[in-house]
């Protein structure tokens, strides 16, 4: 599912190319390019170190996961009380729930994401 999510691609492109930056500009990577090595090759390091990256990036992605599906109640539970001692808040979170119709806006978010992957599918066979 998200091999396929283009948001979480650029996302992580994002994180990465931070990181690359981040290890070139404190000088990690020259470190393992150096020439005062002795008995083996620092190059065979680099496949490890990209593996370790990627792992760590899925953890974080994972970790985050964890903690929103978690912190889901808390957030519910909070939102609940805060209605209950602001009455203002409450009332135009009444007037939103009763205005919004909640089955027609997940429909429309749905079209609108069958559309966009026919535009998707639509552009990938023009290549």
């Amino acid at each position: 599912m998200l091999r396929n999510n283009r948001t979480w691609q650029f996302l992580c492109g994002c994180f990465v190319i931070f990181l690359a930056f981040q290890c070139w500009s404190l000088g990690i990577v020259q470190w393992f390019y150096s020439e005062d090595t002795e008995g083996f090759e620092s190059v065979s390091l680099i496949p490890l170190i990209l593996s370790a990256v990627v792992s760590a990036i899925q953890m974080v992605g994972l970790i985050a996961i964890i903690l929103v599906s978690g912190l889901q109640p808390l957030a519910e539970k909070t939102v609940d009380y805060l209605r209950s001692k602001m009455p203002k808040l409450n009332r135009a979170a009444q007037v939103i729930e009763e205005k919004v119709d909640a089955e027609k806006l997940v429909e429309t978010l749905n079209d609108l994401d069958q559309r966009i992957r026919s535009i998707e599918i639509k552009v990938g066979d023009d290549k």
